[in-house]
């Protein structure tokens, strides 16, 4: 049995998790971390001290705020607990503390845990690399109508990875629409974004020729796609050695 503790078990995806894992019968939930005073419940202990719960603990999972990314990361270092994180947004010194816990323990870190979308990463990269060049890319988008951030995150890491499998620079080559004259267009990947009534999230890369097209499209249905990736990696992670890992691994898409 694997004993996991939820960093950030307050928020709405630490409350999902905690649901799916106390359902599990090969998973403990040992307790979690949140920004309130400590308390209890009939099932679960929430502190406001880490150690205190990353005493019992085989996995540590964040999703908390980019501070508290940092703190957990500390937190395991001393007490050696591998690491999975989906917090966003850290800043170069947060970031950092994760890469240095990844030198002593197994860090996982992905800005999206959907199996689906991060097999759709691997499949766009290979397929950029093997059009050569020949076929111009846009990723279009769509979400819910009440999604505050456009383009998505899920997005630009489509348009990063596209521009990977075709060796172009990805910063300066990702536009967020299209608007105005330009002559000709180059290496650049647009995002289109809809936003619209209920939709929890939809990514198309098109792969635009000549004298044919192709579209792979991922939809989500529901937003325990997100939960099933992350017990995936937390069913993968105690086994691995010290190192910093995404998704690709956990997935065997990569080694």
């Amino acid at each position: 049995m694997i004993r996991v503790a939820i960093n950030g078990i307050l928020g709405r995806m630490g409350g999902e998790l905690s649901a799916a894992i106390l359902k599990d019968e090969s998973l403990a939930l040992v307790g979690g971390i949140d920004t309130l005073e400590t308390f209890y419940s009939d099932k679960i202990c929430v502190s406001i001290d880490p150690d205190e719960i990353l005493n019992e603990a085989d996995v540590a999972v964040d999703f908390s705020s980019p501070e508290g990314a940092a703190a957990i990361a500390e937190a395991c270092r001393k007490r050696r607990v591998p690491l999975i994180s989906g917090t966003t947004g850290l800043s170069e010194p947060q970031q950092s503390r994760l890469l240095e816990l990844a030198k002593q323990v197994a860090v996982v870190q992905a800005f999206n845990f959907s199996q689906g979308i991060n097999l759709l990463i691997n499949l766009i990269q290979k397929a950029a690399a093997a059009l050569q060049g020949k076929f111009d890319g846009e990723i279009v988008e769509i979400h819910h109508r009440n999604k505050k951030d456009s383009p998505s995150g899920t997005a630009l890491l489509l348009a990063r990875a596209l521009l990977q499998g075709l060796g172009a620079p990805e910063e300066e080559n990702i536009r967020f629409g299209r608007q105005g004259f330009q002559a000709e267009r180059g290496p650049e990947i647009a995002l289109h974004s809809l936003r619209g009534g209920s939709v929890v999230g939809e990514h198309q890369v098109h792969f635009l020729g000549s004298h044919e097209n192709i579209v792979i499209t991922h939809q989500a249905l529901s937003r325990s796609i997100f939960v099933e990736g992350v017990l995936r990696a937390v069913r993968w992670i105690p086994s691995q050695k010290p190192g910093y890992y995404t998704m690709q691994e956990v997935l065997g898409l990569k080694t």
